[in-house]
């Protein structure tokens, strides 16, 4: 079977810069590459075509801002940089060089995306506790550490795993058709080497504002300059009668597919 060859034209061999009104996108590709075109008054950028968290079509979404938003799950990205701005992804997009000459706007090599500088906070917290093992409350985390934070972050979940891809629990993975190191949102190494400390099987009792402490369920406390509360929700469960028998299961966690 052949396979499917990229759409639109090809942007080294050059597409004319009227031909893409402002604030708008073109689809195109760079050899085997599918990119997007994206003008923002006088100049052109070039980033990666599919979103990457579940390659979601960006030439179908909406240019606005400096950023261009999925139409699938709503993840934006920066067009000057690549940089994924807003939750569900966390990946940045490939970005390529444009050139342009006079009406001509030509794609060359790839750069490396690089995140906007968004200025240094005040008052900027010692001790960041995230209190949730989910994407809500890893994609904080990885946020924090990609703007430069640099003081100890500690999440807290009651999971037994790393933060995974939940949606993907009840779809492929459960289908069989995916394999386990699809799930996880990042490698084991990346806490490590990022300096979060993750600590899972770990409920929390009680949060105590007036010491800024948490009390876990086993005697432990955890102090904190800021607090994020990132548990996220329960899953939906059938009101029918039958709904608690002990076959019938619901999946929130990578142990409740095993």
């Amino acid at each position: 079977m052949d396979e499917k060859k990229p759409s639109g034209p090809d942007f080294m061999q050059g597409v004319r810069f009227s031909s893409i009104s402002d604030g708008q996108s073109l689809l195109g590709h760079v050899g085997d590459a599918a990119v997007l075109l994206v003008r923002a008054g006088a100049e052109v950028f070039a980033i990666g075509a599919e979103c990457t968290h579940y390659h979601g079509p960006l030439a179908e979404g909406v240019v606005d801002g400096g950023a261009v938003r999925c139409p699938w799950h709503h993840a934006c990205f920066d067009i000057r940089t690549g940089e994924a701005l807003h939750a569900p992804a966390l990946s940045p997009l490939a970005c390529w060089k444009v050139e342009r000459q006079g009406d001509t706007v030509l794609v060359k090599e790839t750069i490396a995306p690089k995140p906007k500088p968004r200025g240094t906070p005040s008052n900027v917290p010692d001790k960041m506790v995230i209190v949730g093992g989910g994407a809500a409350g890893f994609a904080a985390a990885e946020m924090l550490r990609r703007q430069d934070f640099r003081g100890s972050i500690v999440m807290l979940s009651n999971d037994d795993a790393p933060p995974v891809d939940r949606p993907n629990l009840s779809k492929d993975y459960l289908a069989g058709s995916a394999p386990a190191d699809w799930l996880p949102l990042r490698p084991d190494d990346f806490y490590r080497d990022n300096h979060i400390d993750l600590r899972l099987k770990t409920d929390v009792a009680t949060i105590n504002p007036k010491d800024n402490t948490l009390t876990l369920a086993d005697g432990g406390t955890v102090p904190y300059d800021r607090l994020l509360l990132a548990t996220g929700a329960e899953p939906v469960r059938l009101p029918i009668p039958g709904a608690n028998l002990p076959h019938v299961h619901v999946l929130r966690t990578l142990n409740d597919c095993r």
